[in-house]
């Protein structure tokens, strides 16, 4: 039988305590470990537990301590990974319709721009573009 290794993020944020936390941080500039609690309703035990699973994956950190309270607040914003309900596959994902000629000259410009930096060559026709799909976190 063959094993399947899931990416590490998203496998650690299919957890309900540890999406929960995330989601949290996501919607807010920070919160501290006490209000995180109360939000998640888990002791404190579990909470620093699923706490440091994502600060480990580089997904929140605690930035900054004011006597005994810590605050933590989201380093990286990725997209959620589907958890099966039927609001998920919104999952706060935004996508860009390719269709449009003139959304297909930005793209070309950025996506270019963007080999360019990385120190590669980039040529995209329209069949190409209106086939690529870019999906990337709503604001």
């Amino acid at each position: 039988m063959a094993r399947i290794h899931a990416d590490p993020v998203s496998t650690s944020l299919m957890h309900p305590t540890r999406r929960a936390l995330y989601v949290a941080l996501l919607d807010a500039d920070e919160f501290t470990t006490v209000q995180l609690q109360k939000l998640v309703a888990v002791d404190r035990y579990n909470l620093y537990h699923h706490l440091r699973k994502l600060e480990s994956l580089g997904l929140v950190m605690n930035h900054r301590d004011e006597g005994r309270t810590r605050w933590w607040c989201v380093m990286d914003r990725v997209p959620l990974p589907s958890d099966g309900s039927a609001t998920s596959s919104d999952n706060s994902l935004g996508s860009i319709d390719l269709t449009n000629p003139r959304v297909q000259a930005a793209a070309r410009n950025m996506l270019r721009e963007l080999a360019q930096m990385s120190g590669n060559t980039l040529e995209l026709d329209s069949a190409t573009l209106e086939s690529l799909e870019i999906t990337g976190r709503k604001n």
